[in-house]
């Protein structure tokens, strides 16, 4: 009997441990904002990656021949060129107003965060991409 009642423990600790792991992704999923990339094949442009937040497309970017990547913002009809694809999503990020680097070591700090792969992003790492965001917003008002 002893050894049923033991079981039992661990059964509630386990639920008690998923509930709160459930109530944290949540929490996370709150202070993260949800940007996400895909991309699909493009028959004139080949892969054609797509920035979302939430169900809302941002922009595309897609590697050119001449090994530039082409932006389209949703935001804007200009399609710059940019180096890099984090360089490419950056872009499209700060012109639907989510994101903005002002000085040379934040935009640095971010394309780091944002060559990590999205899923491997911690929820800190969301939120000082949050409060970049904002503070420089402050700064240009």
């Amino acid at each position: 009997m002893l050894q049923h009642s033991h079981l039992v423990i661990i059964d509630e600790q386990i639920i008690a441990q998923a509930e709160l792991n459930a109530y944290i992704e949540a929490q996370a999923q709150e202070i993260a904002p949800e940007i996400e990339i895909d991309s699909t094949l493009d028959s004139e442009f080949g892969e054609l990656y797509r920035v979302w937040h939430g169900c809302q497309i941002l922009g595309t970017f897609y590697q050119a021949v001449d090994g530039s990547w082409v932006v389209q913002s949703s935001y804007t009809n200009s399609q710059p060129r940019c180096n890099t694809a984090a360089e490419a999503h950056l872009l499209i990020v700060a012109t639907a107003g989510l994101l903005v680097a002002d000085t040379a070591t934040e935009e640095a700090d971010i394309d780091h965060l944002l060559d990590k792969p999205f899923d491997e992003l911690t929820p800190s790492e969301w939120e000082r991409l949050k409060q970049h965001s904002r503070s420089s917003e402050l700064q240009a008002a």
